[in-house]
């Protein structure tokens, strides 16, 4: 395994999430203040219905990654080049059939959820929002050429840079025009990192041409071979969110959609420099499938230490600082924020721990217990989502979304660990036991202080100084003492010129 390559591609992964995350921080509090939350809700529900259309690059862009990281090993760049015009040429015009297909619906479902007053508003993006989701659609498909080739540093400054530019258009256009700004600054954005892409892409390998013209049977084949199981696990995952913001506006009003959509996007944004840190082993999980099956067994293992090692502290820190955020936000602590915070950190936080199971998954195109965890989440996030919400409110609809979040990936590492006859015992390090305990006792001790706290107080410089020292020392310095922590120094000391190393070691 390409240690360096792979250790900096996840480095630079948790550096472009990190600063995609502040991005947005800051991002959301500026719109909150110009076009407000009730309005960030109907552009979350706009989002929210046409994000179905993402569902047409998810199986090509798995199949892209993993047959892409295949042939390059080969040096069959010629081949790579129909590979990827292939997938691009397919999906592009099913994608926009199945756009002509799915408007009108989109059209008629935010009719139904979204007040009379508002409609217009709403309609007035919908447009924006289709075209911009498939410029990112088709660049999916050249951000995963660009994994396949195990360059994920170079997707991962495409995709810092878009969210920087996406934060400076907003600013520039949504004071002026308002959510329809909005509309106007994803798509610049989308366009611009399309070509952008593109550009590099075809740097990577000079086989590919201007414009994709070539289409193979073979290779489509191929592709839907692996990529259609992987359309389906698509499918399951990306209805969750429509179909959880689509029950909130129903039940509880956009409102609250919208203090759903900032603590998703909270916690999610942070939980992918955790999730896609460890994505980047997917090519490198197929390169070993062909040339050396019995070592993925260790990669499992080092990967989900890795992961847990990082996970606890993380999901603990952001429900415990979620009282700040709100203040910081809103300027008032929100209850209801907060508690979507700590309902979707918990379910997030399963997720995460199984990812490395779905990580090896689908390197080694071991797909059927993935398939199924993610349809029993669908299903329950469906029906008991539609339950909860009728009868107790929206935070149940969250909580029932959350549920069946963490019961389907559940399912997915407990039948990873059954294939393999791996020790159940191994999901709980007994290295990190005290990781745990230190991060859960931050957790009862900040978050009800945070919660109570007088604003002004819990904004002071003082305050705030003393409370992160406070976490600092209780979270941080079991990590500090941690074994794994010694081994990520050693891997970014590789990294570096032997006598800067050996200088800073």
């Amino acid at each position: 395994m390409k240690h360096k390559q792979v250790f900096l591609n996840a480095a630079s992964t948790f550096g472009q999430v990190i600063g995609s995350a502040a991005t947005l921080f800051f991002l959301y509090r500026f719109l909150i203040r110009t076009i407000g939350i009730e309005h960030l809700g109907i552009w979350s529900l706009v989002l929210a219905t046409t994000s179905v259309v993402t569902l047409a690059n998810q199986g090509f862009s798995a199949s892209i990654v993993k047959f892409v990281a295949k042939y390059a090993a080969w040096d069959r760049a010629e081949d790579v080049s129909v590979l990827i015009q292939t997938a691009v040429i397919t999906t592009g015009l099913a994608l926009g059939a199945f756009s002509l297909v799915l408007y009108p619906l989109a059209s008629w479902i935010l009719k139904i959820v979204i007040p009379a007053n508002l409609i217009e508003e709403a309609m007035a993006i919908l447009p924006y929002a289709f075209v911009t989701l498939w410029l990112n659609v088709v660049c999916g498909i050249f951000l995963a050429g660009l994994a396949g080739y195990e360059l994920i540093t170079r997707k991962n400054y495409v995709l810092l840079g878009s969210a920087v530019l996406y934060w400076a258009l907003c600013v520039a256009f949504v004071p002026k025009y308002g959510l329809l700004g909005l509309a106007y600054a994803q798509l610049a954005q989308a366009l611009l990192a399309f070509i952008v892409v593109w550009i590099l892409l075809r740097q990577i390998n000079p086989c590919l041409p201007l414009l994709p013209h070539r289409c193979d049977r073979a290779f489509f084949r191929e592709m839907f071979a692996y990529g259609a199981t992987f359309q389906c696990i698509t499918v399951t995952q990306a209805l969750r969110e429509p179909v959880t913001k689509t029950l909130l506006a129903k039940f509880d009003g956009l409102a609250v959609t919208g203090f759903y959509d900032m603590a998703s996007r909270w916690i999610f944004t942070l939980r992918e420099i955790l999730a896609q840190s460890n994505l980047v082993l997917v090519p490198t999980i197929s390169n070993l499938q062909e040339r050396n099956p019995s070592s993925i067994a260790v990669v499992y293992r080092e990967s989900y230490r890795l992961i847990f090692f990082m996970a606890i502290p993380t999901f603990s820190f952001l429900i415990a600082v979620s009282p700040l955020v709100s203040q910081i936000w809103f300027g008032r602590y929100e209850p209801i924020f907060v508690g979507f915070v700590v309902l979707l950190g918990a379910g997030w936080l399963v997720n995460v721990l199984t990812n490395p199971a779905y990580t090896i998954d689908l390197g080694t195109g071991n797909l059927r217990w993935v398939l199924a965890g993610c349809g029993i989440t669908a299903i329950l996030n469906l029906g008991l989502g539609f339950l909860a919400g009728k009868y107790f409110g929206g935070t149940a609809v969250v909580a029932a979304s959350v549920f069946s979040l963490a019961l389907g990936y559940i399912v997915i590492v407990v039948a990873y660990h059954r294939q393999n006859g791996i020790p159940f015992s191994q999901l709980l390090p007994r290295e990190s036991i005290a990781i745990v305990l230190s991060s859960f006792t931050g957790v009862l001790l900040f978050f009800p202080f945070l919660s109570h706290a007088p604003a002004k107080s819990i904004l002071s410089a003082r305050l705030m100084s003393g409370f992160f020292f406070a976490v600092l020392t209780m979270i941080v310095l079991p990590m500090w003492l941690h074994p794994m922590r010694r081994r990520l120094v050693r891997w970014a000391l590789s990294l570096l010129p032997a006598k800067v190393s050996s200088a800073v070691s």
